[in-house]
């Protein structure tokens, strides 16, 4: 995805740690990389070696670069992270100016962008966000008048979509990167899933009413059941809450999870679903002869977030891309 990104025009890159940096670098992306955490004294000489751009929210991290900078005699672009009302990492409002020039004024250290993040990730509260954006606002004027900032940021997909005065010079899309609505009470723009997951068929099992499956035995057999294990489980990202109340594709017909997801397991029912065999593949996550299952019907199962089903699925997963 990243650079299929990048040849459709993307300006650059943001990750979070640095060792998804370096994986990016390793294949063979040159475009900017912007490092939103993990800029630690420990991971300087990284961050010069592998030409990423940090994020810092404090003159100690900026320090820590700034050392680096003058050891290997080089300059190094960061962008400062203003806290305009997340509450999580970031310089307050009313120190920012202070801090942003503070950091501007140490050797090697050239402050090329300032951001923010939004608290209301899928802007259903759009006032709350506009005040965020006053707040941005106000400290951006204030620091232009003592030094040029190129890059100004905060957007995030539901920003990209609804509030267009946030765009500034940057935006950092998310989820609508996975083909999903980020904000499906007050948008009406259609996406198409882009993830697909499937999962195989390791064994069949006919099995007499009452039979107990999974550990505890939560689900017991009401008839005589077929019963199939597909090898994924919880450590590959499927929760363990859609047990005995998820359900995956099996050519367009849905067949339910039965017991408990396990670790690398899942039974489901094909009782009444033909001409399965071992090895065939069910859907999890995608369509199916006319079925579909997405992963903000799996979050309302799971009690959670589109945003963490769609990361959940880890490196176990094989990945396959299709441009």
């Amino acid at each position: 995805m990243s650079k299929t990104l990048i040849d459709a025009g993307a300006h650059g890159l943001a990750v979070a740690y640095i060792d998804e940096a370096v994986e990016l670098r390793d294949a063979g992306i040159t475009s900017p990389v912007i490092l939103l955490f993990g800029c630690e004294h420990r991971y300087a000489r990284d961050i010069f070696e592998f030409g990423l751009t940090p994020v810092v929210w404090s003159v100690g991290q900026a320090q820590s670069l700034s050392q680096e900078a003058v050891r290997l005699g080089k300059s190094i672009n960061v962008h400062v992270k203003v806290d305009t009302g997340m509450g999580r990492v970031g310089i307050s409002p009313e120190m920012a100016v202070r801090t942003v020039s503070e950091i501007s004024s140490m050797p090697g250290v050239v402050v090329e962008g300032l951001m923010s993040h939004f608290s209301d990730a899928d802007l259903a509260d759009p006032d709350s966000s506009r005040e965020q954006l006053a707040s941005f606002n106000r400290v951006s004027a204030e620091i232009a008048g003592s030094l040029r900032v190129r890059f100004r940021h905060l957007a995030n997909s539901a920003a990209v979509v609804n509030l267009p005065e946030t765009h500034l010079d940057m935006v950092r899309p998310g989820l609508m990167l996975y083909g999903y609505n980020p904000a499906p009470l007050v948008s009406g723009i259609e996406l198409e899933p882009a993830m697909t997951v499937t999962a195989r068929i390791v064994a069949l099992k006919r099995v007499q009413p009452g039979t107990g499956i999974g550990y505890g035995r939560t689900f017991r057999t009401k008839r005589e059941s077929l019963i199939a294990t597909i090898a994924i489980g919880y450590a590959d990202g499927f929760r363990r809450h859609l047990s005995n109340s998820g359900s995956v594709l099996y050519d367009g017909q849905r067949a339910p999870v039965v017991g408990r997801v396990c670790m690398d397991l899942t039974m489901i029912d094909m009782t009444g679903i033909g001409g399965a065999s071992v090895g065939d593949a069910v859907t999890v996550i995608g369509s199916s002869g006319g079925g579909s299952i997405w992963a903000d019907e799996m979050a309302g199962l799971a009690g959670t977030i589109p945003y963490e089903i769609l990361t959940c699925f880890g490196r176990r997963v094989k990945r396959v891309y299709d441009s």
